[in-house]
């Protein structure tokens, strides 16, 4: 986002009530001498410091769904900055202290006010100066963006043909009608290969009976690793819908306990002259 002279000036206009509020606060609260406390008092405010501190730097460590650091980084990171919390306020006790004498030293028998005066100017400065936060930048969609419709390719197609011509069943005759005319829907981006593929059919195809199904017909194949893999084709609302590369149902606890993954060697459909077409029982 660029910021130009008006745009500053507006920003500068709208901080100068905050700042001038956070400049009467802290001189409301410069005029109390903390030399005045009792002992108690003070220690109760260094402690009260300290566990605001550590309340702030625990709820702050909490994490995202992503991450979520473990309670031991947590009470670390509490204990941490709420020691730097009570020592922080000690030592400004102690400043606070020295710059009362120094100016009691040099004539000024009430110098409370004057310390006020300053630590209120200082801290509207500090306020008003402090460079306005940049919006985020809204995303921009372009006309890259979302999913788009392409044209199968033929090995996708013959695939698909394959099982489709393996019986005149489950309204076998339509969907092979359907898939002349079907196209695939993916996302324009990096074209990195899925085990999923997408049917983009007319709305006026002519639709099966039943609606939802998965087509009894399966392609299997094996991966250059020695994988059993089988696709399958979904069918949804009587039309073509999608198309998978999964493991066999009967593979699924040899799989499931195989140190190699069976998908990282699918890099692309298989060739329809290297599957069995497997129709269901």
């Amino acid at each position: 986002m660029t910021f130009t002279p008006d745009t500053s000036k507006k920003s500068a206009r709208v901080r100068i009530l905050p700042s001038l509020l956070a400049g009467a606060a802290s001189g409301a609260l410069t005029l109390i001498d903390p030399a005045r406390f009792k002992p108690c008092t003070r220690r109760g405010l260094v402690t009260g410091s300290a566990a605001a501190y550590a309340a702030v730097a625990w709820v702050g460590s909490s994490g995202s769904e992503e991450y979520k650091p473990g309670n031991i980084l947590r009470g670390s990171l509490a204990l941490g900055l709420g020691a730097l919390g009570a020592i922080a306020t000690h030592y400004s006790f102690t400043l606070d202290g020295k710059i009362h004498q120094g100016l009691l030293r040099r004539g000024i028998n009430n110098p409370r006010p004057l310390m006020a005066v300053g630590s209120g100017i200082l801290t509207a400065a500090l306020v008003l100066l402090e460079p306005p936060a940049e919006a985020p930048d809204p995303v921009a969609y372009g006309n890259d963006d979302g999913p788009a419709e392409r044209e199968i390719t033929t090995n996708v197609r013959d695939l698909v043909a394959g099982m489709l011509n393996a019986t005149d069943d489950f309204g076998a005759a339509q969907l092979r009608e359907q898939l002349k005319s079907a196209k695939e829907q993916h996302w324009v981006g990096p074209d990195e290969f899925t085990c999923g593929l997408t049917f983009v059919v007319p709305e006026d195809a002519v639709r099966t009976v039943p609606r939802n199904f998965t087509f009894p017909v399966h392609a299997d194949f094996t991966t250059d690793d020695g994988h059993p893999m089988r696709v399958s084709l979904q069918v949804h609302d009587g039309v073509l819908d999608t198309l998978l590369i999964d493991v066999p149902h009967e593979q699924l606890d040899a799989a499931n306990t195989d140190e190699d993954d069976p998908f990282e060697s699918v890099t692309g459909w298989p060739l329809a002259s290297t599957v069995v077409y497997s129709p269901e029982a």
